[in-house]
């Protein structure tokens, strides 16, 4: 008993350890095959899906061409049979009308061999007798004394098709007069006319599988046909396949290549576009995001020469003037500290201007919005800046109309309009005209700023609301800014879901059209 115990032991433990060992081998083929794949490259993984595609699409393709032609095949030769039969029908309805029924053949093997069609050595399937005499009645004889119950005779000895033992005479109601019954269910009718009237049925079972060695041969050459077929067209598909996908995925590997040129920081990578598809698209796309790297780089670049540039002077201005009263080479008076009152503004005003769209960048730009009426924000605008446009000799016009409700802060918008008008101040020549008018379409509320000369040269104006950009080339202060306002200008109204651009205007100088949606519940 105790070694039957030790022995169900150990079977245990080594059935436990082949499970461990299969699980073990499983695994190990998961890790393998997901290797496979990972380090497999798209070429090759789109040849393998093309590949299996193929295998079942053939495989499926040779068992519904087997099964397909394998039923065509006998229904032809059922055909075939039936055509065979019509001198069959032709004879039966003419005995028809000489016997007026069926009752000379019921039963009577004999006369219905007679009637059968020849076999393919031209002779006829049974005995047949010599024509009756002149005014000879078939009568049926009587009953045989023998009943073979639910077997039929046995065929002729010629009867190679088998044809006695599948066909059978029927009347008009399609009660069997003569033959073997119809086990199968899948008898095929021919009807007997006579005058255009139904008489009677032939009812014929189709052969199951081909009888001759003809029909076999045949039959297995056809289907045998099919599998070369389906190995052709494996091969024909790895030989389309592959160089269809090298094809296909050579775009794939430029914009790869390119990608990697982008991650390295080779920003004037470009690709060539050689289609019109989605992959011609994708080339399209990824060189407008290179041009957008490289143009923010290089407005990086230039943003961070200019921050220094832009920090230097005032500080620079600062340090000797304040050098100087401690030199005794400039007194300290109001004169000189309200200079140095104007730079410290100056600089405390660019540094809040980068801090401004410091916060913009990261999404931390504060709004207060509200429903208001933009006419407001544009009179009080045009109306505080009313004196420094007397001072340079310049008109401003005002085209506003009373009612422009739109949805926003209005401290930011009055800025907005603020940098636009200050901008116009500061780059109309004196004696000319500044337009400032509003309007109203589909759901939009517009205003425009125009003034006249200078001008901008119209491939500017796109960057004009660049960072640190200005239209005329020097630095010089008297003339602008550090090129932040239409920056900030930019960054307010696209949080206010609007729109800003800026074109040459009619009267000879620069326009800037925002565009705002207006506030539906006011409207």
């Amino acid at each position: 008993m105790i070694k039957y115990v030790d022995r169900m032991r150990r079977k245990r433990v080594s059935n436990k350890e082949k499970i461990w060992n299969l699980d073990s081998n499983m695994e190990n083929h998961s890790k393998f095959t997901d290797t496979f794949f990972m380090n497999t490259g798209i070429t090759g993984k789109l040849v393998m899906i093309l590949l299996a595609i193929s295998v079942l699409l053939v495989a499926a393709m040779a068992v519904a061409m087997h099964l397909s032609f394998q039923k065509g095949f006998l229904d032809y030769l059922t055909e075939a049979e039936l055509v065979r039969l019509d001198d069959t029908t032709n004879n039966l309805a003419n005995a028809y009308r000489r016997e007026g029924s069926w009752e000379f053949v019921r039963r009577n093997h004999r006369i219905w061999s007679t009637f059968l069609p020849h076999n393919q050595d031209g002779r006829p399937i049974g005995p047949r007798p010599p024509p009756p005499p002149e005014g000879f009645s078939r009568r049926p004889p009587p009953p045989p004394p023998v009943r073979f119950g639910r077997n039929p005779p046995p065929p002729p000895p010629n009867d190679r098709s088998g044809l006695s033992t599948r066909l059978r005479l029927l009347d008009k109601h399609k009660d069997r007069m003569i033959g073997p019954a119809d086990t199968s269910g899948d008898a095929v009718l021919r009807p007997i006319m006579l005058d255009d009237e139904v008489v009677g049925w032939l009812s014929l079972t189709p052969m199951p599988v081909p009888k001759s060695d003809l029909d076999r041969g045949f039959r297995d050459e056809q289907l045998n046909a099919i599998y070369p077929i389906a190995i052709g067209a494996l091969f024909l598909a790895l030989l389309i396949g592959i160089p269809s996908g090298r094809h296909l995925l050579k775009p794939v590997k430029e914009v790869t290549k390119g990608a990697h040129a982008l991650a390295r920081g080779r920003f004037d990578t470009r690709l060539e576009i050689h289609s019109k598809d989605e992959l011609g698209k994708l080339a399209l796309d990824f060189n407008a995001l290179a041009e957008a790297l490289q143009r923010n780089e290089l407005l990086r670049r230039q943003g961070m020469a200019d921050i220094s540039h832009e920090l230097r002077t005032p500080l620079a201005l600062l340090r000797g003037e304040i050098e100087a009263m401690q030199d005794n080479i400039r007194p300290t008076n109001e004169v000189q500290l309200g200079k140095l009152h104007d730079s410290i503004m100056q600089l405390n005003r660019l540094v809040d201007d980068l801090y401004d769209l410091a916060l913009s960048d990261a999404g931390a730009l504060n709004y207060r919005k509200e429903a208001l009426n933009l006419s407001d924000v544009l009179s009080l605008s045009a109306s505080a800046a009313e004196q420094p446009f007397e001072q340079k000799n310049l008109i401003l016009q005002r085209e506003i109309p009373s009612n422009l409700p739109v949805f926003g802060d209005p401290r930011r918008l009055q800025q907005v309009v603020d940098n636009l008008l200050k901008n116009s101040c500061r780059y109309t020549d004196p004696g000319g005209r500044v337009i400032l008018s509003a309007w109203q379409t589909n759901h939009r509320i517009h205003f425009k700023i125009e003034d006249t000369a200078p001008g901008v040269d119209e491939k500017m104006s796109a960057r004009l609301f660049d960072r640190f950009y200005r239209a005329e080339g020097s630095r010089n202060r008297t003339l602008g800014g550090a090129g932040l306002g239409l920056a900030i200008c930019l960054s307010i109204v696209e949080a206010h879901q609007g729109d800003i651009i800026a074109k040459p205007s009619s009267l000879g100088g620069l326009q800037v059209i925002v565009s705002l949606p207006m506030d539906e519940h006011r409207s």
